[in-house]
């Protein structure tokens, strides 16, 4: 019996540990306590932090669409000014170069003048044709429009209003009669030239027309007159362009008011008896 009770004494405490430990070895360790999502409040919080996020993302967007618009305006608008400023410039230079270059003609008008007379007078009474005058005819530079003509190519007219466009394409139909008149008034000179140079040269260098006969006289003449014609043509169109440049430089845009300007500089023409 004792040995008995030693031996459930002994038994007791290791039976004791093993059920522990075998308890311990079903019971896993303790573990972090799993969430306890209510879907219904959650679901209710996600969307609306999900419309916040999107919403802030919009606004974002707007506020950098509206930066980014405002910087292309910005600049479209120093670009139009910058455009507008150079253009008008170019209107001023076309003014003094049109008047420099009128003035510079009208020299060469008075000086056909007066040849033409003693033409007329050698043919009429037959006898030679008597010296020519001195031609110090003054420098000149001829109107242009390149700043426009660059604008145009670069698709940069886009930037000035309709009105502006029509007044500066005036400009550009001006510009276009007026070489074409420059050409015609070369050709016209280069004819008189042609024929000066048929004769031997005096010590001037002016031709010796003294014992030109009358039919080269008659030929001599027409010349004159023809340049004198191309001449007069072409101040003609330097002061249509510079009437046209005249009112846009005093900030009339409307073709209308363009027009009265080219009438009223152009008209009143001292060449017209003569054309």
């Amino acid at each position: 019996m004792e040995h008995r009770a030693e031996h459930d004494t002994l038994q007791g405490p290791a039976s004791g540990a093993k059920a522990e430990l075998t308890s311990n070895a079903e019971t896993p360790e303790t573990s972090p306590p799993m969430l306890d999502v209510h879907a219904p409040h959650e679901a209710l919080h996600t969307w609306k932090g999900f419309f916040i996020h999107i919403a802030t993302i919009v606004v974002g967007l707007f506020i950098a669409v509206a930066l980014e618009q405002s910087v292309e305006a910005f600049n479209r608008h120093q670009e139009v000014a910058a455009l507008r400023e150079d253009l008008r410039q170019e209107s001023r230079q076309i003014i003094a170069d049109a008047r420099n270059s009128e003035a510079a003609h009208l020299y060469e008008i008075n000086w056909l003048t007066t040849r033409i007379a003693q033409t007329q007078l050698a043919i009429r009474e037959r006898h030679p044709i008597g010296p020519r005058g001195t031609n110090d005819m003054p420098n000149y530079a001829s109107p242009d429009i390149p700043i426009w003509r660059s604008a145009k190519s670069g698709g940069r007219v886009a930037l000035l209003s309709k009105e502006e466009v029509n007044a500066f394409a005036e400009i550009e139909y001006v510009q276009a009669h007026l070489e074409e008149m420059e050409v015609a008034k070369n050709a016209a000179r280069y004819s008189v030239k042609s024929f000066n140079r048929e004769f031997p040269p005096l010590a001037n260098g002016d031709p010796d027309l003294a014992n030109a006969s009358s039919e080269e006289l008659h030929t001599y003449l027409g010349l004159l007159a023809n340049a004198y014609e191309a001449i007069a043509a072409y101040i003609h169109w330097l002061r249509i362009i510079s009437g046209a440049e005249s009112a846009i430089v005093d900030g009339k845009m409307s073709l209308v008011e363009i027009y009265a300007s080219e009438r009223r500089v152009a008209g009143g023409d001292s060449l017209k008896n003569f054309m």
